[in-house]
């Protein structure tokens, strides 16, 4: 891999190839033709429902008001522009990594690689990072990185909600996204040192990208969680070692390569709020 030049991919004669450098990789073909991962999807197999995923390819997938209000409070707590990259309110297919649109988007996001962040600021917002496993490439847009001493340090991600209650809580999936950005940043070879995720309650007068100063204060401290504002808490996250990660990665590949099938997870939390309750042959509530 080389940091100086950003990976990029083409599609030639039907087949994907990641060039990265000197190096061409083929990419294998993954299921409903996707091209590459985002890291958040492997914690949503793991720790939510991969036949959910799974109907979200094959029937698509709702995007609502919520959706859009949380891009919106993303764009307001980073100070980026968010441009909603396919989103209309409605059923939409997923198209961000296959084909022509997923060609685009993974190149388009390269504009932020992190081989050319200025690392002498104070922080680097939406980087994108990118490893490599099985030949199958796996895109990572961490929020927000804190820079100290000219050095990517902390990974931050933002999580916004509608519900005061639901600051107090971090589920699996979104505690597996911000770890696998640190451990993205140490396959590139970094050396970053805390990840936390910020979960806010949309609207809140705290602002993230105006209080570095406070987050990093709290970010060498043990595991848990600071209420830095009644509608604002910071959890820090337990970064598990990189070969356990590995196994995690390695059981969620399997699934896009082909080697078994979807495992559904139902339980009443999951299935209610899942856009394919009333089809689902799993769901436990309709």
């Amino acid at each position: 891999m080389r940091l100086d030049k950003a990976p990029r991919i083409e599609l030639v004669n039907g087949s994907a190839i990641l060039r990265w450098g000197d190096e061409a990789i083929v990419i294998p073909k993954l299921r409903h033709g996707v091209l590459f991962l985002m890291s958040g999807y492997i914690g949503s197999q793991l720790w939510g429902c991969e036949y959910r995923l799974s109907l979200d390819y094959l029937r698509g997938r709702v995007v609502n008001e919520k959706v859009i209000s949380g891009l919106l409070e993303h764009s307001r707590q980073l100070g980026v522009r968010e441009e909603g990259f396919g989103l209309e309110i409605g059923w939409n297919p997923v198209v961000i990594n296959r084909g022509e649109e997923g060609v685009y988007f993974f190149n388009e996001k390269m504009r932020n690689w992190i081989g050319y962040a200025d690392f002498t600021k104070p922080f680097i917002q939406e980087a994108s990072l990118v490893m490599v496993r099985n030949n199958v490439p796996i895109l990572g847009l961490p929020d927000l990185i804190i820079n100290v001493d000219g050095e990517p340090t902390y990974v931050i991600e933002l999580k916004t909600t509608d519900n005061p209650r639901n600051v107090r809580v971090v589920r699996g999936r979104e505690s597996f996204q911000a770890e696998s950005y640190y451990h993205m940043l140490t396959y590139l070879g970094f050396k970053p040192k805390g990840v936390a995720i910020i979960k806010v309650v949309r609207g809140a007068g705290f602002r993230i990208i105006d209080n570095l100063d406070i987050i990093t204060r709290h970010m060498d401290e043990p595991e848990g969680a600071v209420v830095l504002t009644k509608n604002v808490v910071l959890h820090r996250v337990r970064v598990k070692p990189f070969d356990e990660f590995m196994r995690d990665v390695d059981y969620a590949l399997e699934y896009w390569l082909g080697l078994r099938n979807p495992r559904p997870n139902p339980s009443p939390g999951l299935c209610s709020t899942c856009d394919h309750r009333r089809s689902c042959p799993f769901a436990v509530v309709r």
